[in-house]
């Protein structure tokens, strides 16, 4: 059972939910339907306070240097729908930042794995070559000490104190 099954299952009680965990298309149906409910309140919303929201107001700012300035009259529920946009908007410009960003740093990421994979491949060719000389050279080494092997060891030489 994959564990976004559980997770699941575990929100919604005793509802079980069948999704395709390796693709995402559970969770993107998820992303629709929270959309949809959260457009269907402020529907909702909207509708329930037409009166309050259709009152006019008048913006103005007044910063010390520069003269006071002040918007025309606009509908109140105007301003809350544009604050939504504008959020949305931010919103979305960091998303895609943050999109920017993650795949320069995969680029960047990859480029460095294939540096190293191609330095792994050097060096092992590398060690292949020197593993050739070194197998050259412990034969060599072998024959030396099968040579001295095959002397014997009371092999009785004149001592020089003797004379």
């Amino acid at each position: 059972m994959p564990l976004f099954y559980i997770k699941m299952s575990r929100y919604l009680g005793k509802y079980n939910v069948n999704c395709v965990v390796a693709r995402g298309m559970c969770m993107r149906y998820i992303k629709v339907l929270l959309l949809v409910v959260l457009i269907f309140l402020a529907l909702v919303f909207f509708f329930q306070n037409q009166n309050a929201l259709s009152q006019n107001l008048v913006l103005s700012l007044n910063i010390f240097f520069i003269p006071a300035m002040s918007s025309i009259p606009l509908p109140f529920y105007f301003i809350v729908i544009s604050a939504f946009f504008l959020g949305t908007i931010f919103s979305l410009s960091m998303l895609v930042w943050d999109k920017v960003h993650l795949s320069a740093k995969l680029m960047k990421s990859r480029w460095r794995i294939g540096s190293l994979e191609s330095e792994v491949g050097n060096l092992q060719k590398k060690l292949g070559e020197t593993s050739s000389c070194s197998t050259f050279f412990r034969r060599a080494e072998d024959k030396n000490s099968d040579a001295a092997a095959k002397l014997p060891e009371d092999v009785s030489a004149p001592d020089p104190d003797k004379g």
